[in-house]
């Protein structure tokens, strides 16, 4: 992965040169010139021109008076960097925003020279598909650090969501520390472990004198020495996690780290990748992914679906239901080769009928809802969101800490596609009267089948689901857990039926030749 050194680098010694081309082909096609006829304006090669559009070279001074004489623009008009109309919304895109200025497009395996050749080709038409992007985020919201956040995803899925280089670094860390593969660390030893290796001072602190503080998980405080604050609402697997992505930071070398947790801005995208690096890191480090393999054997080796062992693997690891279905998200793929799953986070206030969905992870693009879709109720047979409605029921009935574990499969209507969902819910401890559900969804196939035993349980519920109660085809009367009318799925099928008569009509016209 590029530094952001490098990206600087990069993008500092070839902006000049892009805009120099976009603007050089933009004034010779406002004058009507081919490459050919500009030449001979000039007495420039075609050539020549063509790879100064193009960004590949950038002319001498004589040169560009040679080419501002034969197209009839001011030579500072030619040189400025200044870009206005559709060229300034690729400039302000590429040159000056913080979303693709600092994107590192070889991830992708992608040049930024790649990127520039593209746009310099054609910048009008350039311009007005940055327009259409613009106006597609604001309608659905989408701002940078969504942008960043969604990269991140198509980025894990590019890879499976399995990346055996940090595997190997935490696995060669907790060699050095003499740790064993089980039982994992405590936090007495993490915060031994990061006064001693890495001069990082943890320790449990109370937050609640500062109340717009209490909903973070940590404060890192830089200085000599660093300080890391705990805040001491939560569990010791939680302390755990936030000492383990610390240790991350430090082994991986990233200077740049998360202040608090949750984040509260993402500067860039490589402010992104690095946090992901870490939190990878800490993951395999609290839960080896060997040891789990052969934990997620016996589970999948058994005839009856058992909740209460997943439960019991929470306790023994010392990790929440997150950071454990999160593991698995990266496990699954890399040692069992089930690579058609999903990860999904829902939160849902205590009273309230709005349930968000605040992370996914899609692998592949499998029929389930998308945290983009705008007023619309997520379909309540669906078990993630039907299990948030049940842990509210339980705790109106004084259970307030209940942890809620289930399965389902379910059956998707439009695609036919069934999914094995493994699902969690909790309280959260530091948002008042807010529930989280964390779900692992694997599509159900032949492999799978051959691989997970209690599929066939009869205790798991099979259920006919949609993504959302707007485009689903059931009426109230076959649906009892419906929030919302089914408006896009009538719209769409009046739309089908209007084409249907359309076609008719030509038909009909055509081949009996009707009068209208």
């Amino acid at each position: 992965m590029p530094t952001k050194h490098e990206m600087t680098s990069v993008t500092g010694k070839l902006n000049i040169r892009y805009i120099f081309g976009m603007k050089l082909r933009n004034f010779r096609q406002e004058k009507g010139y081919g490459l050919k006829e500009l030449a001979a304006l000039t007495g420039l090669s075609a050539s020549y021109i063509n790879e100064i559009e193009k960004g590949k070279k950038y002319p001498k001074a004589e040169k560009i008076m040679m080419l501002s004489e034969g197209l009839g623009v001011a030579y500072d008009d030619l040189v400025s960097i200044s870009m206005t109309g559709r060229l300034g919304q690729i400039s302000e895109l590429f040159f000056s925003s913080s979303v693709l200025g600092s994107f590192p497009f070889q991830l992708f395996g992608i040049t930024f020279e790649n990127v520039m050749e593209l746009f310099t080709a054609s910048p009008k038409k350039a311009a007005a598909l940055i327009s259409t992007l613009m106006e597609i985020s604001r309608a659905y919201d989408m701002n940078v650090e969504q942008f960043f956040l969604a990269s991140l995803r198509a980025f894990q899925e590019m890879h499976n969501n399995y990346f055996e280089e940090y595997e190997e670094l935490a696995e060669e860390f907790a060699r050095k520390q003499k740790w064993k593969r089980f039982p994992p660390p405590t936090r007495e030893e993490l915060i031994d472990t990061l006064s001693k290796v890495h001069g990082v001072e943890a320790r449990v602190a109370d937050f609640s004198r500062y109340p717009e503080l209490s909903g973070q998980r940590f404060i890192f405080l830089p200085g000599k020495p660093p300080k890391l604050l705990l805040n001491g609402q939560l569990t010791h697997s939680q302390h755990v996690y936030s000492m383990a992505l610390q240790i991350g930071y430090s082994e991986l070398k990233i200077r740049k780290r998360l202040r608090t947790s949750p984040w509260k801005k993402f500067d860039s995208f490589d402010h992104v990748m690095d946090n992901f690096r870490a939190s990878y890191f800490a993951g395999a480090l609290m839960i080896n992914r060997f040891q789990a393999k052969e934990e997620v054997q016996e589970l999948f080796q058994s005839e009856t679906w058992d909740g209460d062992a997943i439960l019991k693997l929470l306790k023994r690891h010392e990790v929440t239901p997150e950071t454990f279905l999160h593991r698995l998200s990266q496990i699954l793929p890399g040692l069992f080769k089930i690579t058609e799953l999903h990860y999904l986070r829902f939160e849902h206030q205590i009273g309230k009928n709005d349930i968000q969905l605040t992370k996914e992870l899609n692998m592949p693009r499998t029929l389930v809802p998308s945290g983009v879709r705008l007023n619309e109720h997520y379909c309540r047979r669906w078990l993630p969101v039907s299990l948030l409605k049940d842990l509210e029921e339980e705790q109106t009935k004084k259970k307030p800490e209940k942890i809620i574990i289930r399965a389902q499969r379910a059956q998707f209507m439009e695609s036919g596609d069934e999914v094995l969902f493994i699902s969690i819910g909790r309280p959260l401890r530091l948002k008042t009267k807010m529930n989280r559900c964390v779900s692992l969804g694997l599509r159900v196939d032949k492999a799978l089948k051959g691989k997970v035993k209690f599929l066939n349980d009869p205790k798991i519920p099979v259920m006919e689901v949609n993504q959302t109660c707007e485009r689903c085809p059931l009426d109230e009367s076959q649906c009892s857990v419906r929030t919302a009318p089914h408006n896009v799925y009538t719209r769409e099928k009046k739309e089908e039926l209007l084409n249907q008569r359309l076609g008719n009509l030509v038909t009909d016209y055509r081949e009996k030749n009707l009068k209208i």
